[in-house]
């Protein structure tokens, strides 16, 4: 796997991509940025990826990044950045299909080393719950360097959900904040129950225990299970099909 690799482009400083990516490192002040690097990890690994693991092509791929024909990449991101908790930062693609978030450096690094194990485990297992890696990316300006990756949103191709739970197995501090439309582990109440069909539940907990056992693997334990609920539920003692 080549996961050493970088490709580099330099972004004109006057882009609205530029423009964009100023708001994550909240240093413009309306004068010159200077060089603006933007650089692709390991780009023929996650092409690989996303074509022969994850079925989605180059140009598919390149066209929900880059936004409308219109705007392109720069009305893009300069719409959609949005800050999340403890600074970093997260945007959808213009169709919604992806959704990618900053990352630390040792973040980062860490991410590039597990890439081998985690391209064969997605490899092998199909149906995984986990994640679906699609880039590794990084951009420089200020003399700073800001990391982040694009997911998969699993929420793409779903009706419009009435619950969403991320659910870690703990209900040590695992409350919702108010406003917060996720949901987590103490917000689901004792009486209430998933309904599934044996088939289903077999296979379910088959793919959650083998996709556990490679986090295992590659010494990770703070992941969590994101459950979403169609339809109101009005009685919580109630079963709750799942999506």
């Amino acid at each position: 796997w080549q996961v050493c690799e970088a490709d580099e482009v330099e972004l004109p400083p006057n882009s609205g991509a530029a423009e964009a990516a100023d708001r994550w490192f909240g240093r413009y002040t309306g004068g010159p940025r200077g060089r603006v690097t933007f650089r692709e990890y390991a780009p023929r690994t996650m092409q690989w990826l996303r074509s022969r693991v994850f079925g989605v092509e180059a140009e598919a791929y390149a066209t929900a990044m880059a936004g409308s024909l219109e705007g392109g990449v720069e009305l893009s991101l300069a719409r959609s950045f949005s800050e999340g908790r403890g600074g970093g930062f997260f945007f959808f693609s213009a169709d919604g299909r992806y959704l990618a978030k900053s990352m630390t450096r040792a973040e980062h690094h860490a991410l590039l080393q597990l890439l081998p194990q985690y391209c064969r485990h997605m490899q092998s297992q199909p149906r995984s719950l986990l994640s679906r890696l699609s880039g590794c990316y990084s951009i420089t300006m200020y003399g700073q360097t800001k990391f982040f990756h694009v997911l998969s949103n699993v929420f793409a191709d779903l009706p419009p959900m009435h619950e969403r739970f991320d659910l870690k197995g703990s209900w040590v501090d695992r409350h919702a904040t108010p406003g917060e439309k996720t949901r987590k582990d103490s917000d689901w109440p004792a009486s209430r129950l998933l309904r599934l069909e044996p088939q289903a539940k077999a296979a379910l907990l088959r793919q959650a225990g083998r996709d556990a056992r490679f986090l295992a693997s590659c010494r990770l334990m703070d992941y969590s299970l994101l459950l979403t609920c169609p339809g109101p539920v009005h009685d919580t003692s109630e079963t709750c099909p799942v999506g």
